[in-house]
């Protein structure tokens, strides 16, 4: 049964009700919970300006902390699981995750290639000609090219920032060696032996990828080819065609 008090303040009632122990112990009078109020409105808009910046620290930091988070599971999983040794818990989460993104960008790049060859072949079939087919065959093939630098250039930046190898040039030296199968001489930390095959296995997804969309733009480029040299050809009959005749001497 609640307890009021006629005729008093809210304060004093509240600590009347309080003292009769039929209020509940986080009952504060009026004043003391404006106050509260007025703190939280103050320190509430900071932590609303300090968000963005926490936002953008969050994947530097989690990838810093990712290796020691694993630790005590890997711990636990190298006891009762004596493969995990050879199968580090770190390099499959870690390698895996950063092999997941390379191959979307992969993905979204050649999407956006594809587009761009197809868009183009369409414009060349109307006005067919071999020096631009040639053109938009080099083009393909140097995007291609910025596509896997670009892959090599993620791979760096997961060794660097995952504290495998800390320089940059020495980091990039070992994703590009990994990235293209040929072996990097590079020594890492015992508990990232398996992150050069993961990046291995990422170029070999990648590469595959790209041959088969080279061969589609090959196949395309042979068509517009043909296409070019029936044009120049009926250009050449009907030039030849135009010619005026001289009639014979008597």
């Amino acid at each position: 049964m609640a307890l009021t008090v006629a005729g008093q303040p809210p304060a004093e009632a509240a600590s009347v009700a309080q003292a009769a122990g039929t209020a509940p112990p986080d009952l504060q009078p009026a004043p003391q919970a404006s106050d509260r109020l007025s703190k939280d409105g103050q320190v509430r808009p900071q932590a609303a300006e300090n968000a963005s910046g926490d936002l953008v620290r969050v994947p530097e930091s989690v990838i810093r902390t990712l290796p020691g988070e694993l630790a005590p599971v890997e711990a636990y999983v190298e006891a009762n699981l004596p493969i995990a040794k050879a199968m580090p818990l770190v390099d499959i989460v870690y390698g895996g995750g950063v092999l997941v993104v390379v191959v979307i960008v992969q993905a979204i790049g050649l999407r956006l290639l594809t587009g761009h060859v197809d868009k183009r072949a369409q414009d060349i079939a109307k006005r067919p000609a071999l020096w631009r087919v040639d053109l938009m065959f080099g083009g393909a093939v140097f995007m291609l090219l910025g596509l896997h630098l670009g892959s090599v250039l993620l791979w760096s930046a997961a060794v660097v920032y995952g504290d495998v190898i800390p320089d940059w040039v020495q980091a990039a030296r070992f994703a590009a060696r990994s990235y293209t199968t040929i072996g990097s001489d590079h020594q890492v930390p015992e508990k990232w032996h398996m992150l050069a095959p993961i990046i291995a296995i990422s170029g070999m997804f990648t590469f595959a990828w790209t041959a088969s969309v080279l061969v589609s733009i090959v196949e395309q480029c042979n068509r517009l080819r043909r296409l070019a040299w029936d044009a120049r050809r009926k250009k050449r009959e009907a030039t030849k065609g135009a010619r005026p005749t001289t009639p014979p001497a008597d």
